[in-house]
């Protein structure tokens, strides 16, 4: 178990069927939870990607993509966004 309730930590993401990987960083935030962003692109390119849908984009982190109260809540959620919601713009673009 990784030790929770300060800094941060990484979530990652890799597909052998098709060599894709990627990742997401989890901060600590004031609300005693943590808030997971996606910042494996140049903020043009999270733009294009997630600016006309419902996601708020940091210009230093990225955009947040959910907020979860553990490590293994947010390792589930990752995966599911990144099969969900990731790959399916990445395969339009």
């Amino acid at each position: 178990m990784i030790e929770e309730n300060y800094g941060h930590w990484h979530l990652d993401f890799y597909c052998d069927e098709s060599d894709f990987y990627t990742s997401a960083t989890g901060f600590w935030n004031e609300e005693g939870s943590w808030d997971v962003f996606f910042n494996e692109y140049s903020n043009d390119e999270l733009y294009k990607l997630f600016g006309g849908f419902n996601y708020e984009i940091d210009e230093d982190f990225g955009v947040l993509i959910f907020k979860a109260k553990d490590y293994d809540e947010a390792h589930d959620k990752f995966v599911k966004w990144v099969n969900d919601v990731l790959l399916p713009l990445l395969k339009k673009k």
